[in-house]
């Protein structure tokens, strides 16, 4: 799908071509893109449950990736559906998602076989219940209607991962970045309060002025 383009995914099987003698790689599934340097000629997909996107196998080669979605300003909106790599020969296996060049895709539920891909100034957002583990690189959590995801997602040249907390759904943390497998909680800042020794020192001042006062005119009473 080229310049402009929409695409509504509601139902069906989309399948990438599987390699042949002639080209060893299979063929990706679908392909979102916009040619021209401006987000106004982008194009936009959404995804819903029952379509299922895979890519194409290659006994001999890579695996072709599902979803591809590159360009200014292109998005994909992914609401459920399956999306699946290619099998590729000695497990190099395509991709279930691939973002790049300054391209979105929005994932709010689905099931994904395969790892993902984002770079060049792209995102990938998460909306859920999300924790993100830097060490192995991977993506753990629930979605709203509580469909669980664990996949690997590599970032390179800017790409990046946004998770992101809805608020029809309550979790135990807030989506966070952490080097293990469990989501990390920070303490509350203390605050300082850098002049409450020297009100101290001005209340204690006012205190022992007012004493002498006091004393000075009840001696001038008295006598």
């Amino acid at each position: 799908m080229s310049i402009g383009g929409i695409l509504n995914g509601t139902g069906g099987s989309v399948t990438g071509s599987l390699a042949t003698d002639c080209n060893f790689n299979g063929g990706e599934a679908i392909e979102m893109y916009n040619g021209q340097s401006s987000p106004d000629t982008a194009s936009v997909g959404y995804f819903y449950d029952g379509i299922s996107v895979k890519g194409g196998d290659a006994p001999k080669g890579v695996g072709g990736n599902a979803l591809h979605v590159h360009g200014f300003g292109t998005e994909a909106f992914i609401y459920g559906g399956t999306f699946s790599g290619g099998k590729g020969s000695n497990g190099d296996d395509g991709l279930s998602i691939n973002v790049l060049n300054s391209a979105t895709v929005h994932i709010y539920s689905g099931s994904f076989n395969g790892e993902m891909e984002v770079g060049d100034s792209s995102t990938i957002a998460f909306y859920g219940c999300f924790m993100k583990n830097d060490t192995a690189n991977t993506i753990s959590g629930t979605f709203v209607d509580e469909t669980y995801l664990e996949v690997k997602v590599r970032e390179r040249n800017g790409g990046r991962v946004d998770l992101i907390s809805v608020s029809e759904q309550e979790c135990d943390t807030a989506p966070s970045t952490a080097p293990t497998n469990f989501p990390t909680l920070s303490p509350q800042p203390t605050i300082p309060r850098p002049n409450d020794g020297s009100m101290r020192r001005v209340l204690c001042s006012f205190c022992i002025m007012a004493t002498y006062t006091l004393v000075y005119f009840i001696g001038e009473i008295l006598s």
